[in-house]
């Protein structure tokens, strides 16, 4: 039992490390451009000082990452396929925003990526809450943020 417990918690920090990391690297990748292209473009009055950011993604892929802890350890039921293809489109969506946005300032595109995101976040929470309710409750702050990163985006596609 005890061998058990400990290859899950194992499994569970190795899960939210690895999130965190690609996000990190990710973001990484396009940090020259918050100093330059980002720090000049139109942004609404909304807009949380830069050092909110790292933060809050931090935090949010923890969450992302437990999700999808419980939902890959979670019992077969009809919907998780589903939700699995979910966690996973929003993962993928997630990652690709940065460099559509920040590198390539593709800022039409990342709106499209976004609201697609939060669509599968939306859906997920739906999904989840009965069998799953973790994954609905961690789900919701992120999909809280994101409704709110969809806002500041359109303002910056639509003012730039």
């Amino acid at each position: 039992m005890m061998n058990k417990i400990n290859k899950a918690n194992i499994s569970l920090i190795v899960w939210i490390a690895a999130i965190i990391l690609i996000g990190w690297a990710i973001g990484s990748l396009t940090k020259a451009e918050i100093h330059t292209w980002y720090s000049v473009i139109n942004r609404s009055a909304l807009t949380p000082p830069n050092y909110v950011f790292p933060i809050a993604w931090t935090i949010l892929y923890a969450t992302i990452a437990i999700s999808g802890f419980f939902i890959w350890r979670a019992e077969s039921f009809p919907a998780l396929p589903i939700i699995k293809m979910l966690y996973v489109m929003q993962l993928l969506l997630n990652w690709s925003w940065t460099p559509l946005f920040f590198h390539y300032h593709l800022t039409g595109y990342s709106l499209i990526c976004l609201l697609s995101m939060d669509i599968a976040v939306a859906l997920m929470i739906c999904l989840t809450y009965v069998r799953i309710k973790p994954v609905s409750l961690l789900m919701t702050p992120y999909l809280g943020w994101i409704l709110f990163a969809t806002y500041l985006n359109f303002y910056i596609w639509r003012h730039n």
